[in-house]
């Protein structure tokens, strides 16, 4: 992606004048504004969870409790009941299928209050355990050399990127995807002590360590990068007091073709399931 996007932009005298992260930032950017166009389409498409387990109290932060950055609590479900039950659903473009909860109470009467940022439960129940669905922005970009010690499975991500930074906290990359020498990999675990991310499936070759590139891309499908790259062209285009015409007409394309793609799955959404796993 950022070199798609250097490609464009290199042969402009301007362009030496601008900072290391310049292009990274611009790609950031990029994908942020698609994901508010995306999320305007469906709210549900950039879901996440996480399992909260009730212990008593009749309030949780639920900052302290989200292993990422979130924007906006979707919708909590109480995955104790029985899956076997029939339940309205709602699924994203990537197949995730949420437990749409329409009222305040879940189906075992747990009676349940979001207020800000805290989750109030006032029966105070003892036990049991909550699904907490939340908007999940992609994290932002960075390419460097590949650390010492990758195996089939794993790959270290550099100490100082040659561009863009890492996010000091275990876990922080899971869901995304990385790069490395013709190779893309989903990332599953993450620890920030040592930079190790695991990776699914195993790698076909397994990267080098100071000789391989390892590099963070967009976990959206593979059809809304190039809207991504072409987005951070014009960016950098508008920057330079360049003609963004040809551009903004392929964005416009690229928009109307995903809107179309978004429309086609919203409309075979089934009304209901009978299993509520993720997976």
């Amino acid at each position: 992606m950022l070199q798609n996007v250097r490609f464009a932009v290199t042969d402009n005298i301007d362009y030496s004048s601008f900072t290391a992260n310049y292009e990274i930032n611009k790609l950031d950017e990029a994908q942020d504004d698609l994901c508010d166009e995306l999320l305007l389409s469906n709210p549900y498409i950039l879901a996440s969870y996480f399992d909260l387990t009730l212990n008593g109290s009749m309030r949780y932060y639920i900052p302290d409790s989200i292993p990422f950055e979130f924007e906006t609590i979707l919708m909590i479900t109480d995955i104790d009941d029985d899956e076997n039950t029939p339940t309205k659903t709602i699924v994203t473009a990537w197949h995730d299928r949420l437990n749409v909860i329409d009222e305040t109470m879940m189906t075992e009467n747990i009676a349940w209050n979001l207020i800000g940022n805290n989750l109030e439960l006032p029966n105070h129940e003892s036990s049991g355990t909550l699904r907490v669905w939340y908007t999940r922005r992609p994290t932002g970009f960075f390419y460097g050399a590949v650390g010492t010690g990758p195996i089939s499975t794993t790959v270290v991500f550099p100490t100082t990127p040659t561009m863009g930074e890492l996010i000091p906290q275990d876990d922080y990359y899971i869901g995304m995807k990385v790069y490395v020498n013709g190779q893309i990999r989903r990332i599953t675990d993450y620890v920030n002590s040592t930079k190790v991310a695991t990776i699914t499936p195993a790698w076909t070759t397994t990267p080098v360590a100071t000789t391989d590139t390892v590099e963070l891309i967009s976990p959206l499908p593979a059809q809304y990068h190039k809207s991504i790259v072409n987005r951070a062209i014009q960016s950098i285009k508008l920057d330079m007091d360049d003609d963004d015409s040809g551009i903004a007409r392929k964005i416009f394309q690229d928009e109307n073709r995903a809107k179309t793609r978004l429309g086609k799955r919203q409309r075979q959404m089934p009304e209901t399931v009978r299993h509520i796993d993720r997976f």
